[in-house]
């Protein structure tokens, strides 16, 4: 089943979804939702049509090619465009991608199927067959409210109902919308996630991605400003005193406030692309090898110091490399080196700089000690990596 066709649930439903909830509109929403959900078409209203939204869908990403707008006098294109049946989707509903998947995925499938949480806003999330989807063809085309006439269906019918696999949130009012927005803010966390980032880098950067939404900025140009910020918590770990170092925990907290926000406004905006992950991995290696580096060089006067912090910053580039580009089952083990992938644990990196500065403080002759546990510490993952390789290949031969 290719085509998803969004509808108007009742009269206030199309202004609804032209409200932008966290810097998009309901309706754009749906309908990245739906592309990315596997529809080839996504199938709008004439209603909702206006140059702001025909900007944001040439913009957004997957959308090129797959959006048609639906007239009143387009019944007969409409029929034909849901000839094999549609994935029927309320304009002014907050949806994942992973919810609408299933409905599109079995084109197998001869039973009508409903989600079970669309139901309650009354705006049902509906696979309809052929027979449905023509009866309702001139309703779709001239933008009629459908929310009364699908209840009624699905109550009439004998429908399948799935339990979303992901968020379902119908908005009926514009009291709802504050409710979208924070079930979106609420979902920005990833699965790296540390205990950190949840209990403090998130709580800050949600609030600053709320301010990022309104403006032009880009993931991008996050990123840099993040990079920017990192060399300067680098620069306060270089010949630090304990007040710089102090400093630079704190520049260095910000850093990652700033890091975590781009990938969120990328996320809100449909803006994710693979030169922005590179660029992100490549920003957090750059500032964490530099900071491993700042505090050798910060931890002695001599050259030996120096080059403990050159052997433990290229020990996090590589670690860092090895954990990106390897396949899961070799780069994730149980081993130290495990524990220090990436040096990219905030948690365990949060406890070093600490360290450092409560080290440089109350007790500077034994920081050379601690730029030697680091160098090494930063070497035993790719090394374990490396040596992972090696048994796989003996096994293979």
């Amino acid at each position: 089943m290719a085509a998803a066709v969004l509808y108007l649930s009742d009269g206030g439903s199309a202004a609804l979804a032209a409200i932008p909830v966290a810097g998009r509109p309901l309706a754009l929403r749906v309908m990245v939702a739906a592309a990315r959900a596997g529809a080839g078409i996504v199938a709008v209203p004439a209603l909702l049509r206006s140059p702001a939204l025909e900007r944001l869908v040439g913009r957004t990403r997957g959308l090129e090619g797959r959006v048609r707008w639906l007239g009143a006098g387009d019944t007969d294109a409409v029929r034909a465009l849901i000839a094999g049946g549609c994935l029927l989707v309320p304009a002014a509903t907050l949806v994942e991608a992973r919810t609408l998947a299933p409905l599109l995925a079995d084109s197998t499938e001869t039973t009508e199927t409903t989600l079970t949480e669309s139901l309650e806003a009354g705006a049902p999330i509906l696979r309809v067959m052929a027979d449905t989807a023509r009866r309702l063809a001139p309703a779709l085309a001239a933008g009629e409210p459908l929310g009364g006439a699908l209840m009624r269906h699905v109550e009439s019918t004998r429908l399948k109902q799935v339990t979303a696999s992901g968020l379902c949130f119908g908005a009926r009012a514009r009291a709802d919308l504050a409710e979208a927005d924070r079930l979106l803010y609420a979902g920005l966390g990833t699965d790296n996630d540390t205990g950190v980032d949840e209990y403090l880098h998130r709580r800050l950067s949600r609030r600053l991605t709320r301010v990022l939404v309104r403006t032009p900025a880009t993931p991008n140009q996050v990123s840099l400003l993040s990079l920017g910020i990192g060399l300067g918590a680098v620069w306060a770990f270089w010949h630090a005193t304990p007040l710089s170092a102090a400093v630079g925990v704190v520049v260095y907290l910000v850093a990652c406030v700033v890091d975590h926000s781009d990938g969120e406004l990328a996320r809100l905006t449909f803006q994710e692309s693979r030169l922005g992950a590179h660029l992100d991995w490549a920003i957090d290696t750059v500032i964490h090898s530099g900071l491993v580096l700042g505090m050798a060089v910060s931890a002695g006067a001599g050259a030996a110091t120096t080059v403990i912090g050159v052997v433990g910053s290229a020990g996090v580039a590589l670690s860092a490399l090895f954990a990106r580009y390897l396949p899961r089952e070799i780069a994730v083990g149980e081993t130290v080196g495990g524990a220090l992938k990436n040096m990219g644990n905030r948690d365990l990196f949060y406890l070093l700089l600490l360290s450092f500065v409560v080290l440089r403080w109350v007790a500077p002759a034994v920081l050379p000690a601690l730029a030697l546990v680091v160098a090494l510490g930063s070497q035993s993952y790719w090394i374990a990596c490396v040596n992972r390789i090696r048994r796989g290949r003996t096994a293979a031969s």
